[in-house]
């Protein structure tokens, strides 16, 4: 039941190794748990010891700055139920006030723990789309309430690497 919620949100991952440059003036490379340095370990303690962090975690394919105790509205997401704990992998930037760790597209699923808890499935208020032709005798009124997803981001944690 999990994986298919997950699926949905968005959050499934695949990681790899690889290096790309372009005009050897630039370097990327996509990091995995294998191939971690002691740069980004040290980077990893320094943002650990901070009192509060934040993520830019994507939920639905969308981007979202997330801190813990968040309230987070999405569209609704479809095979999850009231108090289901989704796990968010899709994690862009994690950061302080002082530091920051950006992914290449993503952050290694190993630095960090987040988990989002769903409170409710609500819908939005009344909204009238009107279609009409000039001249042609015709005009429809569509009214709809668009359903949503509140989840409560429950926990956001750097994992300490030894």
């Amino acid at each position: 039941m999990f994986s298919t919620a997950l699926k949905s949100v968005g959050v499934l991952t695949a990681s790899a190794t690889r290096a790309v440059s372009f005009n050897t003036a630039f370097t990327r490379s996509i990091q995995t748990s294998a191939a971690i340095d002691t740069t980004t370990k040290t980077s990893l303690q320094k943002l650990r010891e901070q009192l509060h962090y934040y993520a830019i975690a994507e939920v639905a394919g969308r981007p979202f700055l997330i801190t813990q105790n968040d309230k987070l509205v999405v569209n609704r997401l479809k095979d999850v139920n009231v108090g289901d704990v989704l796990k968010l992998d899709r994690v862009r930037e994690l950061g302080s006030k002082d530091y920051t760790l950006k992914g290449a597209p993503y952050v290694n699923e190993a630095f960090f723990d987040i988990s989002a808890t769903v409170i409710e499935h609500p819908k939005s208020k009344l909204i009238q789309i009107v279609k009409k032709k000039r001249r042609k005798n015709y005009k429809r009124t569509i009214e709809h309430k668009q359903t949503h997803t509140v989840l409560r981001i429950s926990k956001v944690d750097i994992n300490a690497l030894d």
